[in-house]
């Protein structure tokens, strides 16, 4: 706004009024009121927020029941047969199951060890032992499955993560099909 160069007079005191009237509220209006609109609206982002997380908690949950179920029900006794066929052909073979709650492991696990001839010595490593591991990523909401086809440094030679199994779709017949193409190509 310019400064007046004349003396205040009725029309120009009019303009003034006009001008102050169209930049701050009427007389009675809360000029504060504004801070009440924010706050509602950061409240209910909040809320909005939290009902979010909540839901996300409950599918987390719910995702972690099913794979523990699943692996219950379909992938141990799946591992559990394959074992109990490798030990009466003369080979061996060991099941970890590792509920995730440790500083390394933060996802529950549950892995076949598989030796080709006889028990596993020592330990199972990647690098030695054809493997199959079901890793349970809860926040995702996702099955990663890692395996290993070597076999004493051989075999293959893939050993890691290949991929991700929807839960829906992991069933004994799988876990067995699978066991197999990994003992297939650790044996060739």
């Amino acid at each position: 706004m310019g400064t007046l160069t004349t003396a205040p007079t009725s029309s120009n005191l009019s303009v003034a009024s006009q001008e102050i009237e169209v930049v701050a509220p009427g007389a009675g209006a809360d000029p504060l009121s504004g801070f009440d609109a924010i706050v509602a609206e950061v409240a209910e982002k909040s809320r909005e927020s939290a009902q979010r997380s909540t839901r996300d908690s409950d599918d987390q949950g719910r995702f972690l029941a099913d794979f523990l179920t699943m692996c219950q029900c379909e992938v141990r006794p799946a591992m559990q047969a394959v074992l109990d066929r490798l030990h009466r052909a003369g080979a061996g073979g060991l099941i970890v199951e590792d509920p995730g709650t440790g500083a390394r492991v933060r996802n529950p696990r549950l892995t076949m060890w598989m030796s080709l001839e006889g028990e596993i010595d020592g330990g199972p490593r990647p690098d030695r032992h054809p493997y199959l591991e079901l890793d349970a990523d809860v926040a995702g909401r996702k099955v990663d499955i890692s395996e290993g086809d070597m076999w004493r440094g051989a075999g293959g030679g893939r050993s890691g993560r290949t991929g991700v199994w929807p839960l829906a779709e992991i069933t004994h017949d799988r876990v067995v099909q699978e066991l197999l193409a990994i003992a297939r190509r650790a044996a060739a």
